[in-house]
């Protein structure tokens, strides 16, 4: 395995909100040098934060990338030009967070890129006379390698698919790092667009990890439709209002909460038309807004907690829940959360365990690619249903490096 003291990594990601790139620049190294080689098992990997930068998108683009991700392209052409646009802007990004940090690119070895997600259809389905199951992330990954002179990784989830799993999630693999030698048995709980969470046992092993279902997509949606206003402020609106119960029960009756995991779940089900339709359902129900609010808001609380009751508890009891994401900032949802947990679990900020949610996935892309050129496999197959562990992601090429060990 060729081996490095050190390696200066750029991860790179743009999440469900859309909301720009967060870029940060991290100083990744083996805590042991024999560490991390046999068997798969995840090294003991430590990290050093450099310089972080969250890049907005233009208004006009940030509008037009949100209606062809909920819309659909209009023709192949914008497909293959939006591909070639995000790998101007993600390029852009690591070159900003560079400068920030008073550093060439010269001394970047590796860049890891998510990219954006546009589609994740990791079920197989019928297509053309035959099944298929896939996922597409755009930001062209040779633009990035051609304007920065740096090796980029990235393109990560297809490598999951093709051996059988969801290609997501991702993060358990981070969550492992960052949070399993604590001999605590955690959930850690990303609350963004989607709510995820990664169940870690007392040895530090991701033992199970999987989409809940919404967290901010819908609650984000009827705020912006509703109140005028881009999100919940620490669910002040939500708090307004009363839990229509008898509706909570109806919307819990979805499908896709009853699954068991592996599962993965996006805008494909609880995106745009989701939230707006029950918001015109809120209508001929006569369910005020501030009603719709509460309502919405509990369905992301007890969803979280029917999924770690129905699919969590006969396998491991966690004794603290690890909170991330712009949600983890909703008191209205924490209180109802805590509420519908059990009351043996502590709830705690990642901050409070001195890790910045804000730029956690930027680390995760980071030590994808950090990890992957270094041919350490960095999928977690117990969470996402793959047949094995495997490298993810390809591997672009930039200019030669001399402090590769």
């Amino acid at each position: 395995m060729n081996k490095a003291k050190s390696l200066i990594v750029i991860g790179l990601n743009s999440g469900t909100s859309m909301d720009g790139i967060d870029a940060a620049i991290f100083r990744l190294f083996f805590k042991k040098p024999e560490v991390g080689v046999k068997f798969g098992h995840t090294p003991g990997i430590g990290a050093e934060v450099i310089q972080t930068a969250l890049v907005p998108f233009d208004k006009t683009f940030l509008k037009k990338l949100q209606k062809t991700v909920v819309d659909g392209p209009s023709d192949w052409r914008e497909v293959t030009l939006l591909n070639a646009t995000l790998g101007e802007i993600f390029a852009d990004a690591a070159i900003k967070v560079t400068r920030d940090a008073g550093l060439s690119l010269s001394e970047i070895d590796l860049i890891g890129s998510h990219g954006q997600t546009i589609w994740h259809a990791p079920d197989s389905s019928p297509f053309w006379g035959t099944t298929a199951r896939g996922t597409l992330q755009l930001g062209e990954l040779a633009v990035i390698a051609a304007r920065t002179n740096v090796t980029v990784v990235g393109d990560f989830r297809p490598g999951d698919i093709a051996e059988g799993g969801q290609g997501a999630p991702l993060v358990p693999f981070a969550d492992e790092v960052l949070f399993g030698g604590d001999g605590i048995a955690s959930g850690v709980l990303n609350l963004g667009g989607i709510a995820n969470i990664t169940i870690l046992s007392k040895d530090g092993i991701a033992e199970l990890a999987f989409d809940t279902g919404p967290a901010n997509m819908i609650m984000d949606r009827v705020t912006q439709q509703l109140f005028g206003a881009e999100y919940d402020k620490a669910g002040a609106l939500a708090r307004s209002g009363k839990i229509n119960e008898a509706w909570l029960s109806e919307l819990l009756s979805h499908p896709y909460y009853s699954r068991r995991p592996p599962k993965t779940t996006g805008r494909e089900l609880f995106g745009h038309q989701f939230a707006d339709n029950v918001i015109a359902e809120s209508r001929q129900r006569k369910v005020s807004k501030e009603d719709l609010l509460a309502t919405v808001t509990a369905l992301t609380a007890r969803s979280i907690a029917d999924a770690y009751k129905n699919h969590v508890l006969d396998k491991i009891q966690i004794e603290r829940m690890i909170l991330g994401g712009g949600g983890a900032d909703n008191t209205f949802l924490i209180e109802q959360l805590q509420e519908s947990c059990p009351k043996e679990i502590a709830f705690l900020k990642h901050e409070d365990l001195g890790i910045s949610a804000k730029f956690k996935e930027s680390f995760l892309f980071a030590l994808l690619a950090f990890t992957t050129y270094l041919g350490i496999p960095n999928n977690v197959p117990a969470c996402t249903g793959a047949k094995r562990r495997v490298c993810l992601g390809k591997v672009v090429a930039g200019k030669a490096k001399r402090r590769f060990l």
